[in-house]
């Protein structure tokens, strides 16, 4: 099978699994979603250890989110997996560092180039705090499996399981802690720069 078919196996699953979400605030992002644009680019498969953590999290999908789940897991080692944040910075724990990664789908590096929608795939380790940040886009976070406390401005800290959506408009600031089975989401990101690096409150 050639990496453009399985690229495309992918996003056809993204893209039912995302129009068949009925939240109001999935709602948001359908349009975007039907048109991403139309370019297939050739990446070149990068993979990091958060990526293993795939296979454990299967066991706390749902019934809705474990198909997808499953397709990123037998695809996970032909993904370009990236990390926004580095050491050197010191904006994020060692121990975030260790056990968190994210492929891109669709945007500006992924596979299916666009310059209105940002999509991918997020994996977090147990018990890891992703301080709170904030970036122009606004983004949707769409639990696949695991949970977080997630804290969304000035909101009261929210428990959020696998097709719990979470909606974090442009500007605000918002973190989460993975609970002691991780965390993995689908992420989506529109009306912005899709490859904005957060800023730290």
């Amino acid at each position: 099978m050639s990496m453009e078919t399985q690229d495309r196996q992918l996003l056809q699953a993204i893209t039912d699994f995302t129009l068949a979400q009925s939240h109001d605030d999935v709602e948001r992002f359908k349009a975007a979603m039907l048109d991403w644009g139309h370019h297939w680019q050739a990446t070149a498969a990068t993979y990091l250890p958060a990526a293993d953590l795939l296979t454990d999290s299967l066991d706390s999908a749902n019934e809705q989110t474990r198909a997808l789940l499953a397709m990123f897991e037998q695809h996970k080692h032909h993904l370009l997996w990236e990390q926004s944040y580095r050491q050197v910075d010191g904006l994020v724990s060692d121990a975030m560092l260790a056990a968190y990664a994210f492929a891109e789908l669709i945007g500006y590096n992924g596979p299916f180039v666009s310059e209105r929608i940002r999509c991918g795939i997020g994996v977090w380790g147990a018990d890891i705090d992703y301080p709170r940040h904030r970036h122009g886009a606004e983004e949707i976070y769409i639990p696949l499996a695991g949970s977080a406390l997630f804290k969304i401005g000035d909101s009261e800290e929210r428990l959020c399981r696998a097709s719990d959506p979470v909606l974090v408009e442009s500007q605000t600031a918002h973190g989460f802690r993975s609970l002691d089975q991780g965390l993995v989401v689908l992420y989506l990101w529109q009306a912005g720069d899709l490859r904005e690096v957060s800023h730290f409150d």
